[in-house]
């Protein structure tokens, strides 16, 4: 009977301690109940409409448009140097003098040669007009009857070759001018001058060299128009044509932008990495740039205006290749949903927008790492979507 009692007891403590549990835990749950979920912080933007760019990237080098090398015209010992290497000149500008007392005594010859022969001209002219006189008295005689035509004859042929000696020493004249402008052009010579505007580059020669025709004397360059040769993948060659706008930064003036235009386009592809060289011409007349600069850039190949956008960090997901992405939307209760967009051209952090949005809807840009479908949230800082993309584009992609 004691044992009966006993068990008896046991199992109503059990009981009351089951009980006494299931109601605290009834408690707590209604405890959780009554109190809300946190709200998940958000930061969000509208989509606005912008101009967008689809570019095509280039990288290359820049090069003068124009490089001179000035070379000896004739033989000779160089005895002056007028300027020195990087030397800014201009065409006229004399950049060295070669010996020229051999070249003076060959001018002073030739002169003197003329001289002569305008002396022997003269000289048979004089015989030309006594021939001529003399022919005239012959035949004032031959119709008096008191000399023969034999005679006359001979005065004739008298008056036939002093012409012919005039007109010969007139031709020796001709000759010893040309001789006096050869000479006076190899004098000449003897002065080099630049041909073009531009920059000393390069002094090849030193006074006391002796230089061959043809032999190297300086290096010339003209920076206020450069060729920007850079290469294009041929897949996109098709969007390339003449006339384009080509913008592009250097190493030196990260900060700064340039632009060409597109001049040539090789129509050879490269079977190497098949890609195709295009050249553009940029005008540099303040010379800021160098010949030799490494340059990156981008072709403008599409403008597109009034066209809705929304930043890069609003999707979730995004297929390129499909042109679709996803994004979180937050409704009028604000709770945020995923949303599926179609997508076309990217600007720098825009990226367009054909469907799936319009401008009156409410975008996550920050914080949907941690959003859930159906989540509540608390907008903390929305962002003028204006403020996130620049108004020049160095990449775009479609």
């Amino acid at each position: 009977m004691k044992g009966k009692i006993i068990v008896i007891t046991v199992i109503l403590l059990t009981g009351l301690a089951g009980w006494a549990v299931m109601q605290k835990k009834s408690q707590q749950q209604a405890v959780q109940a009554t109190v809300s979920a946190p709200l998940v912080s958000v930061d969000v933007v509208q989509p606005v409409r912008k101009t967008l760019f689809r570019t095509v990237e280039v990288y290359g080098s820049l090069s003068p448009k124009i490089t001179t090398l000035v070379k000896s015209e004739q033989p000779g010992k160089i005895f002056k140097i007028r300027v020195k290497e990087w030397d800014r000149i201009k065409p006229g500008d004399v950049l060295l003098e070669m010996d020229a007392a051999d070249h003076r005594l060959a001018v002073s010859r030739s002169q003197a040669g003329l001289k002569m022969a305008e002396a022997q001209v003269m000289q048979t002219e004089a015989d030309l007009n006594r021939a001529k006189r003399e022919l005239r008295r012959a035949q004032s005689l031959k119709e008096g009857g008191l000399i023969t035509s034999q005679e006359l004859d001979e005065r004739q042929t008298a008056v036939e070759l002093a012409e012919a000696q005039a007109s010969l020493a007139k031709a020796q004249v001709g000759q010893e001018m040309v001789r006096v402008a050869e000479a006076g052009r190899r004098l000449e010579k003897t002065t080099v001058v630049s041909p073009i505007h531009g920059t000393v580059s390069e002094r090849i020669v030193d006074v006391g060299d002796f230089v061959d025709t043809g032999g190297p004397l300086f290096s010339i360059v003209d920076n206020r128009i450069l060729d920007f040769t850079a290469t294009v993948s041929a897949t996109e060659l098709a969007l390339v044509t003449e006339g384009q706008p080509l913008t592009f930064t250097v190493d030196g003036f990260p900060d700064k932008t340039f632009q060409g235009f597109i001049k040539r386009i090789n129509p050879m592809v490269s079977s190497v990495d098949r890609s195709i060289k295009i050249i553009a011409e940029v005008k540099n007349t303040d010379e800021i740039l160098k010949g030799g600069l490494y340059a990156k850039g981008f072709i403008v190949v599409e403008k597109r205006q009034n066209v809705l956008t929304v930043p890069k960090s609003a999707l979730m997901s995004w297929d390129m290749l499909k042109h679709t992405a996803m994004i979180f939307e937050i409704d009028s209760a604000y709770r945020a949903f995923r949303k599926p967009l179609e997508t076309g051209l990217i600007h720098e952090d825009s990226i367009e927008i054909t469907a799936g949005l319009s401008e009156t809807d409410h975008v996550v840009i920050r914080g949907g790492f941690n959003l859930k479908d159906g989540d509540k949230v608390q907008i903390v800082n929305p962002v003028d979507p204006k403020q996130t993309d620049a108004p020049n584009s160095t990449e775009a992609v479609n």
